[in-house]
């Protein structure tokens, strides 16, 4: 080879390689558009208007349905992949009403709520409103609920300036525990339960009789000899029953109870 010379390069271009690089070139054409068309439909579904929340539909209890409507705070033209479904949520059960709520879209443009609302097990009564208790200790309220045929719970610190307070809750939570021991009985069925001076607990029942428990020390021996005493004498007959000590109860009939609230 003579200096500065230069060796040409030289490639043969048969049928069988066009076909092959028309094959190649097709191959990415395919590639790029099903790029483009993926990326369409992200754009659609994350991002275009055409698919954003346009209401929010929430079934229930209409009297609580009322309450969750006010709380729910969903930003303008929210996609309805992108939509908050736990903060959603997490709303509705704010409501002290509320339960459980079960969120779910609704294709095209819709997001539905179901509610379930708390069950009352007791009721707090106030000067114009009744306030409901489930058998957690939850405190809420339902428009036009009073809750007739439910025990009433009062207490020390279940007054309307109170309700909030730690204290009031650790009350509402011992007046329910004694309720669950005593409502197991049938004849125990109670229409009201207090707490008195000195922290005594006295429990009226729908039967008639009154009886003072004391603390919340014996409930389950309290609620037999209570039902005993029932099954023996008669709820017609019996006015008032101490069992303040289920060893040194005592009872008086209904006429001398009767007799010495007249005097």
């Amino acid at each position: 080879m003579r200096s500065g010379s230069h060796r040409l390069s030289l490639s043969a271009v048969t049928s069988g390689d066009t076909a092959a690089e028309w094959a190649r070139c097709l191959r990415l054409g395919a590639v790029v558009v099903v790029g483009i068309l993926v990326g369409e439909l992200a754009y659609i579904a994350c991002a275009s208007p055409y698919l954003s929340v346009r209401e929010v539909v929430v079934r229930g209890d209409a009297r609580v349905v009322e309450q969750v409507i006010p709380r729910i705070s969903l930003p303008a033209n929210t996609n309805m992949f992108r939509a908050p479904m736990g903060l959603l949520r997490e709303q509705i059960e704010a409501v002290p009403a509320v339960r459980h709520a079960y969120v779910v879209r609704d294709f095209p443009r819709r997001l539905s709520a179901t509610v379930e609302r708390r069950e009352p097990v007791a009721v707090i009564r106030q000067a114009k409103r009744a306030l409901l208790v489930d058998p957690e200790g939850v405190v809420f309220e339902i428009p036009g609920n009073w809750g007739w045929g439910l025990p009433e719970l009062a207490g020390q610190h279940l007054s309307e300036g109170e309700l909030e307070s730690a204290a009031a809750s650790a009350e509402i939570a011992e007046l329910l525990s004694v309720m669950r021991v005593f409502t197991l009985d049938p004849r125990l069925r109670m229409s009201r339960l207090a707490y008195g001076g000195d922290r005594e607990l006295e429990v009226m029942l729908y039967s008639g009789p009154r009886a003072e428990l004391g603390g919340t020390t014996e409930l389950q021996a309290k609620a037999r000899l209570l039902a005993a005493t029932i099954e023996q004498l008669g709820a017609g007959r019996i006015g008032y029953v101490n069992l303040s000590d289920p060893r040194a109860a005592y009872w008086r009939p209904q006429e001398s109870v009767l007799s010495a609230q007249t005097r």
